[in-house]
C-alpha cells in the first residue's frame, strides 16, 4: 500500500480563526532536522493568536522531526551536496505543517516494520497522530494537519 491510498484527511470545523503562515529552509542534514523541530517549537510557542496548545505543539514537533528525517534520508534533498528542505507551518483553525523535499524516484509509504526493524516507523507515528496527512499535490514531500486542542499526550511523545 503506498502512502497515497493511505493519506487519511478529516474535515476539520472551521471558526474564522486568522491564519499566519511561516516558513523555513533548512540543509538536508541530520543537524537540520532538529533545526527545524526547534524552529517550530520555538514559533509555536510565541503563537498568541491564536494559541496553540502544548499538546498540540508537541505532537507537531514529533511529526515534523519524523517527515523531515524521511526528507533527510530517503530524497535527492539529504543525498545531494547542497541538498536543502523546506518546511511550512499554518497556525489558523488547524495547524498544518508541509515538508518540501527534493524529490525521490518514490513516493513516501507507510511500511511495516518488524519489531527489531530500527526505522520504518516515521510515516506510521504521522498517521497515528495526524487528523489529516498525505502527499503535497505541488512538489515532492508531505504535509500532515492536527485540530488546535489540548489533550492528553500520550508517554512516548514526552520522552527526550
Amino acid at each position: 500500500m503506498n502512502a497515497a491510498d493511505s493519506a487519511r484527511t478529516r474535515v476539520l470545523p472551521r471558526t474564522g480563526t486568522r491564519v499566519r503562515s511561516r516558513s523555513r529552509t533548512l540543509p538536508g542534514l541530520r543537524t537540520g532536522v532538529a533545526d527545524a523541530r526547534h524552529w517550530l517549537e520555538g514559533l509555536l510557542s510565541r503563537a498568541t493568536d491564536p494559541p496553540v496548545p502544548e499538546s498540540t505543539a508537541a505532537i507537531a514537533a514529533l511529526l515534523l522531526s519524523e517527515a523531515a528525517a524521511n526528507a533527510v534520508r530517503h530524497t535527492a534533498s539529504g543525498s545531494r551536496p547542497g541538498g536543502t528542505f523546506t518546511v511550512r507551518v499554518r497556525i489558523g483553525d488547524a495547524l498544518t505543517v508541509d515538508v518540501e523535499d527534493e524529490g525521490a524516484a518514490t513516493v513516501p509509504t507507510l511500511g511495516t516494520p518488524g519489531g527489531d526493524d530500527e526505522s520504518g516507523r516515521g510515516l506510521l507515528l504521522i498517521d497515528a497522530f495526524a487528523d489529516a496527512w498525505g502527499i503535497r499535490s505541488e512538489g515532492c514531500g508531505l504535509y500532515f494537519t492536527l485540530a488546535r486542542y489540548d489533550s492528553p499526550i500520550p508517554s512516548a511523545v514526552m520522552r527526550p
